[in-house]
């Protein structure tokens, strides 16, 4: 089966299934890792979208490799990271806006998610430098 179909089948499930968790969150009454989730899925998707139709096509042009890939994979993670609790905060912040019954989340819920931003950032670091690597090594050793 061709690799394109698979990931155009793949990217419009995805797509479904945030649809489909963010009607049920807007629902929902506020909790603030019902929020992290819902940031997670549309940042996961929204960098999908712009690794797989932008950076990866140059990347795999060949003037990426080595270093730039753990680079770009790095840059990735901490894009993420950094992005979680910002996006966290502007759903909080709309979803108060559009229930209009008064706070939907305390000072404390808030304060919490900003306080976050800096663990969140590394961790997605890490994260993308270890992704990078892991694919390094697997591409070097398809080589020999």
């Amino acid at each position: 089966m061709d690799k394109s179909i698979n990931h155009a089948r793949a990217w419009r499930l995805a797509v479904a299934l945030t649809g489909l968790y963010a009607a049920v969150w807007l629902a929902l009454e506020g909790a603030p890792i019902r929020d992290l989730l819902l940031a997670a899925a549309l940042l996961a998707l929204a960098l999908w979208r712009v690794l797989s139709r932008r950076l990866l096509e140059r990347v795999n042009g060949g003037a990426w490799r080595g270093a730039r890939r753990v680079g770009l994979s790095a840059a990735a993670g901490l894009a993420f990271g950094a992005g979680l609790p910002l996006l966290t905060l502007f759903l909080m912040a709309l979803k108060t806006g559009l229930h209009a019954h008064g706070p939907e989340y305390s000072a404390a819920q808030i304060a919490w998610v900003w306080g976050q931003l800096p663990l969140w950032a590394g961790a997605g670091l890490l994260a993308g430098v270890g992704v990078g690597l892991v694919g390094a090594g697997l591409r070097r050793s398809a080589k020999t």
